[in-house]
């Protein structure tokens, strides 16, 4: 069918311009052929000029095609650990592709070779492409993923199962599903379950050990196989103390062997547990006793990753106590002070004023911290707290700041508060009756050190308030802890900084993000970021890639342990750990599960076979029928080569008959 976009009667112009040239061309004037041939010759020129017009209407041709093509056939193979451990793991479709493709499009695919078997994805993957049907050759171990029966119900094509492995049980014993806190305190100790199961072990004795990265031992346990199906959770509890320091610990349990198991690779179990050495020191320098220094260290001791320690000024000045360089965090109780001037010793800390009637104001403003207090008369003030909703650094429960606003009232000297536009205010002062602007409690975040406020003393009082009310001092120490933990936080200053999981699993691609600054902490990627990694078997160094948000990498699989990396640019460096953790979820069940492949094939409206039974598989196959797609297709004439030979043989036919019937 021919169609353009012109309407009907542009194809009789089109044919009237070929008459009229024609006409004119051979029957105007004198013309040197014969009367018969004159009208040959005309309707020759009057078909080709006629066609030439009719294709400046560019014409389109529309046709109906028919096209056949090969069934679809997804050859599916599991090659996870069960198989390669199994009785049949030189099996391979690979070897029916051959017979298959002269009737079929085949596309052969592999899972389960990243440590897990997910057999719902592999056939998921499939289900909105014109597949006809698909082989899944696999033991029907699955452990991960989607359960394989809810998919195949969903499937549009037919799911024939090649049954690999073995469902008779086997002599073995292993571990599996451990359970532990992946995060512990350094000092403490964090909790563990796993399973011990066994098969054909009846009446054997293991044992079970727990050892750290070191070798040392931290649990035992006799395990008496008392079935032949056995399963039995083991608790322990494990100590973080033998560890050196903080940072991703190694453990390992084994469980020893008995001859005549089928493997023992599934007899131990490595887990990486990060140990957070998050002890950090608080020092409260004061410029006398007084009994504000007992409440603040038993509020800050309340809290296990912190310990406090009591210290004197004149001690400080006289050489008797030296600030350590593991301090997080020094509290400065009515310092400085007239007799104690100089706090220098606290310089390149985060710190906590407490502003009280022994405070020398003048040499406070002096420090420049943030807050300045101006007061022309010496004289104090009793204040109450009064909350300030739009505090933003961090954040009280409810009850906490009901309770607070109820304590009796802190002396506080008198005079007006200055702050610089970075500080906030958590509590504001109420002098009597009167909600003033003067901050009673105001932290800040900007600088390189983070710094608190506390204009007042008498904070022993509010801890014995807080017990009278609810004989408990948690709202209080709930505050001082809230503002030690925001201000001993060190602010990163490195200007290169490498993101990276604690943990991996193994397998998967090991995936780090850095970000360069330059000095004015600017982040830029005009520099290469280099990253040296060792582990227990992989020493190798690599390049990142710069991208939009700064540099990335990509880094291979890698082998289950724990790995160390330095990252080095533009004379900044970052070093940092992270684990490879085995799966080991192919080596807990080496027994086949031919039920769920039955399953499988049933809801979709396939077969089973064995491996040896690929031949009546393929002639299954075989009678799948081609698919015929009808669809309409368009061509332009003008492309068309035929409508070009076309013209050319009407025109080469007038030339010749031109030249042996008259003049050319």
């Amino acid at each position: 069918m021919l169609l353009t976009d012109y309407p009907w009667y542009f194809v009789l112009i089109c044919l009237m311009v070929g008459v009229v040239y024609a006409a004119v061309l051979y029957f105007v004037g004198r013309n040197p052929f014969a009367h018969g041939w004159r009208w040959v010759l005309a309707a020759l020129r009057c078909l080709t000029v006629s066609a030439i017009a009719f294709l400046l209407l560019a014409p389109m041709s529309r046709q109906t095609v028919d096209e056949r093509q090969k069934p679809h056939v997804v050859l599916a193979q599991d090659v996870s650990g069960s198989v390669r451990m199994g009785a049949d793991s030189a099996f391979s479709l690979k070897t029916i592709v051959p017979e298959l493709e002269e009737r079929c499009r085949v596309s052969y695919v592999e899972f389960g070779s990243d440590g897990a078997t997910d057999i719902g994805a592999a056939l998921d993957r499939w289900r909105g492409d014109d597949v006809e049907a698909l082989v899944l050759a696999s033991d029907g171990l699955h452990n991960r993923g989607t359960n394989p029966t809810s998919v195949a119900e969903r499937l549009p094509f037919a799911v024939h199962c090649v049954a690999l492995g073995d469902t008779t049980p086997r002599r073995d014993a292993w571990l599996a599903n451990l359970r532990c806190n992946r995060i512990a305190m350094a000092g403490a100790s964090f909790p563990l379950e796993l399973t011990v199961g066994a098969s054909l072990l009846r009446g054997r004795v293991a044992l079970l050990t727990i050892r750290d990265d070191e070798g040392r031992q931290l649990f035992s346990q006799q395990v008496n196989y008392t079935d032949d199906d056995f399963g039995v959770g083991v608790a322990a509890t494990l100590p973080t103390a033998t560890a050196q320091g903080g940072g991703l610990r190694r453990y390992t349990a084994t469980l020893t062997s008995v001859d005549g198991e089928l493997t023992v690779s599934n007899n131990s179990l490595s887990f990486y547990v990060d140990i957070i050495d998050s002890r950090r020191k608080v020092v409260l320098v004061a410029n006398a006793p007084h009994p504000d220094l007992a409440a603040l260290k038993r509020a800050v001791e309340d809290n296990p990753n912190y310990e406090a320690s009591v210290v004197l000024a004149g001690d400080v000045e006289c050489g008797k106590w030296k600030l350590e360089s593991d301090v997080s965090l020094v509290v400065l109780h009515n310092l400085p002070s007239h007799s104690h001037p100089s706090v220098a010793y606290a310089d390149g800390l985060p710190r906590i004023f407490v502003v009280g009637t022994q405070t020398d104001l003048a040499r406070f403003n002096a420090l420049h911290s943030g807050m300045e207090i101006v007061s022309r008369v010496q004289k104090t003030n009793e204040v109450t707290p009064v909350y300030r909703a739009a505090f933003a650094l961090f954040t009280l429960d409810e009850g906490d700041v009901a309770a607070l606003e109820a304590l009796p009232p802190l002396t506080a000297p008198f005079g007006e508060a200055r702050l610089t536009a970075d500080v906030q205010t958590l509590f504001a002062a109420r002098l009597g009756n009167i909600d003033t602007r003067q901050p009673l409690v105001a932290a800040t975040a900007q600088g390189e050190h983070r710094r608190a406020w506390i204009w007042g003393e008498g904070l022993w009082r509010w801890r014995l308030a807080d017990w009278q009310a609810h004989e408990s001092h948690a709202h209080v120490d709930r505050l001082v802890n809230q503002l030690v933990s925001f201000t001993a936080i060190q602010t990163d200053r490195n200007r290169l900084q490498v993101e990276a999981e604690r943990s991996y699993a193994e397998g998967e691609p090991v995936m780090l993000h850095a970000v360069l600054y330059n000095e004015n902490y600017e982040a830029v990627n005009n520099a290469e970021v280099t990253l040296a990694l060792s582990g227990d078997s992989v020493k190798a160094d690599y390049t990142f890639r710069r991208d939009a948000g700064g540099y990335s990498l990509t880094l291979p699989p890698l082998a289950e342990g724990l790995y160390r990396y330095t990252a080095s640019a533009d004379g900044q460096t970052a070093e940092g750990t992270f684990a490879v953790e085995a799966l080991n979820l192919e080596q807990q069940n080496l027994g086949a599960d031919h039920s769920l492949l039955a399953t499988l094939a049933s809801l979709s409206g396939g077969g089973m076979y064995r491996p040896d039974d690929c031949a009546a598989l393929t002639a299954e196959l075989s009678t799948l029928k081609p698919t015929i797609y009808t669809h309409t297709r368009y061509a332009e004439f003008l492309r068309l080569p035929w409508v070009l030979a076309l013209i050319i043989l009407l025109l080469a036919a007038e030339w010749v008959l031109r030249k042996y019937h008259g003049e050319l």
